[in-house]
């Protein structure tokens, strides 16, 4: 963990939940007025459950982890393999050839804390019910989790590539696709209202 959880992701950590909470409240107020206080609260108290929950996971079953890294790992080698790049694959750590690259999938690269902001949003909706919230949080997950795992395959593979670093610079793609897919899962709710109240108005 301490080489994942460096000084600069303690700090960015905070800023990046609180800024995804404010440009939440943002888009959220727009569609239903409802006090700063009450959505803040919602919010923040499930990312810190979720959050804690995982830091508990850690302790108490590292190895859980450790393997969905390497697994990570492996999936992200198979991808590379198919579009023709030399590597080898060692636990978590990918290494490539021609030019030599060696690549760590760590605990930020699983992307949890994407996982944990989405849900907070989620559940910070207040006209959702637990059936949509549920909804919302299983499919975004899936999504997140696939612009994630191609996040790292692309940025992998663009470096190997070009020799430009891009990473660091690609996750903020992901905090962006995070906060999409919250607002497309909000249209369903939109949609979801409208369409009862325009077969009334057609059977009427």
């Amino acid at each position: 963990m301490a080489d994942s959880f460096n000084i600069t992701w303690l700090f960015a950590l905070p800023v990046m939940a609180i800024a995804c909470g404010v440009i939440g409240y943002i888009i959220v107020t727009k569609r239903v007025k409802q006090p700063i206080v009450v959505f803040s609260a919602r919010y923040g108290i499930t990312f810190l459950f979720l959050l804690s929950l995982e830091g508990t996971l850690l302790s108490l079953w590292p190895s859980f982890h450790a393997t969905m890294r390497g697994l990570m790992a492996t999936l992200v080698g198979g991808i590379l393999n198919f579009a023709g790049v030399s590597h080898s694959v060692s636990a978590s750590t990918i290494t490539l050839q021609n030019p030599h690259l060696a690549f760590s999938i760590d605990l930020a690269c699983l992307g949890s804390i994407l996982f944990w902001i989405y849900a907070a949003l989620v559940v910070a909706e207040p006209k959702a019910s637990i059936k949509q919230r549920l909804f919302g949080i299983l499919m975004g997950s899936a999504m997140i989790l696939a612009f994630n795992f191609f996040r790292i395959t692309l940025s992998i593979y663009l470096e190997w590539w070009t020799g430009v670093h891009v990473h660091d610079y690609f996750y903020l793609f992901n905090i962006v696709f995070v906060l999409l897919v919250w607002v497309g899962w909000l249209w369903t709710l939109k949609r979801s209202v409208a369409l009862p109240l325009l077969a009334t108005n057609c059977s009427s």
